[in-house]
């Protein structure tokens, strides 16, 4: 779990540094081009985009340290099927699934530690996704020039599959559980 941990992390501040080079490339005397929402929506501007990287990816950091050092998978479940396992995870009891998405659980120790698993993968994989996209783009490759003619906005097509794997992670972390949950109950 030690070495998961580092590899991961190094990971992520490895890609982070990535994007953020690529994307100085072409932004960093002229941000108007940036497509980050940090600075569309709130106006951030180079040291507050990276003050912001600095806090979320500390945090994303210290989130998944919780789930590699701390965090104990509850073993006691009386659920027939995923969503109500998920459901009394995080809010104790049943019928609570579709309130994971948008509620603050019960389980807020839970919640700090899946999230700590998800995210940090979800962000190495949207870091290496815009590396890829601002070096095309920098570098003038005509396979991406002839992509982004397809699809008009190559940013759209990153976003899906940013969420694709944010939702892909969070299924994948609650399957493991639930199997892990139901191996030891049938065990006992």
């Amino acid at each position: 779990m030690k070495l998961k941990f580092f590899i991961l992390t190094f990971m992520l501040l490895f890609t982070r540094c990535c994007d953020f080079y690529t994307t100085s490339l072409w932004f960093f005397d002229n941000p108007t081009g940036e497509t980050s929402p940090l600075y569309r929506l709130f106006g951030f501007g180079w040291t507050g985009l990276i003050i912001s990287n600095i806090i979320i990816v500390g945090l994303i950091i210290y989130a998944f340290y919780f789930y590699s050092f701390k965090y104990k998978m509850k073993n006691h479940t009386s659920s027939n099927n995923l969503a109500d396992f998920v459901s009394e995870m995080y809010f104790n009891e049943k019928g609570y699934f579709f309130e994971v998405f948008y509620k603050t659980p019960k389980n807020k120790s839970i919640q700090l530690a899946h999230i700590g698993y998800v995210l940090i993968r979800v962000m190495i994989i949207g870091s290496i996704l815009a590396t890829f996209h601002n070096l095309c783009q920098f570098y003038n490759v005509p396979f991406y020039n002839t992509f982004r003619e397809i699809v008009g906005r190559p940013l759209y097509v990153i976003y899906g599959l940013i969420l694709t794997s944010l939702i892909y992670f969070i299924y994948r972390l609650w399957s493991k559980e639930y199997r892990m949950t139901t191996q030891n109950i049938s065990k006992a």
